[in-house]
């Protein structure tokens, strides 16, 4: 698998970051969108595209090359002990190597926005409770709610998401914490037996990685 450079653009008050991906698949882009406001919080890394098409390029078979700057940590991680965990979740994946075209020391300064996917749920108002109503100096304390489109609202399910983000959106007026509506279109790189249920945890840390241009922690509400 070849995952492209980064390219980006912007449309209608949305700006789009984007890869071409080549595979035994064929050719497709994989891209986010973010209402242009946020955009300054985006990644110049291709951490995000490399978390994201991991499982895909293992479900494969194909090594992953990547014309990006990787980081050095997530780059050791992926390439070995994730790898394990993940055939152990679904063995029909393989391992492969991971080849970038430039990495990261990880010596750049550490921004302090901390995000937390917001669904509405238990999951996310128990991180709330835990980094946002808070009495005492927190590291963690919450700063951002994501709201992703990787594949939770069904294949296809564009216009369920953003119904989904209009009804929580004074919800999290009434929080006081901006409320981030993140598309893309990752699901449709992950093929049979490869559901949400079971890779839900790369796809929405792929979103937190592509926003650590200003994120520097994401708990992830689970």
């Amino acid at each position: 698998m070849k995952i492209g450079r980064i390219q980006t653009k912007e449309n209608n008050g949305l700006v789009f970051t984007s890869v071409n991906v080549e595979s035994t698949q064929g050719s497709q882009k994989l891209w986010y969108s973010i209402e242009k406001p946020y955009s300054h919080l985006l990644s110049q890394k291709s951490d995000a595209f490399l978390l994201a098409l991991l499982i895909p390029a293992m479900a494969a078979g194909e090594d992953i090359y990547i014309q990006g700057t990787v980081s050095k940590v997530l780059l050791y991680n992926l390439s070995n002990n994730y790898q394990r965990i993940l055939k152990a979740i679904i063995p029909s994946l393989r391992g492969i190597r991971i080849f970038p075209s430039d990495i990261s020391q990880n010596k750049d300064s550490h921004p302090t926005g901390v995000a937390t996917g917001f669904s509405g749920g238990i999951d996310s108002y128990c991180v709330l409770s835990d980094h946002h109503e808070t009495d005492y100096s927190d590291p963690y304390k919450i700063t951002h709610l994501l709201f992703n489109n990787v594949g939770s609202h069904g294949r296809d399910g564009e216009s369920l998401f953003f119904e989904r983000y209009r009804g929580l959106l004074p919800t999290a007026r009434n929080l006081n914490l901006p409320f981030l509506q993140v598309n893309s279109n990752l699901d449709s790189f992950y093929g049979k037996g490869l559901g949400f249920e079971q890779t839900h945890s790369p796809r929405n840390t792929s979103v937190g990685l592509l926003l650590q241009g200003g994120l520097g922690a994401y708990l992830y509400a689970s």
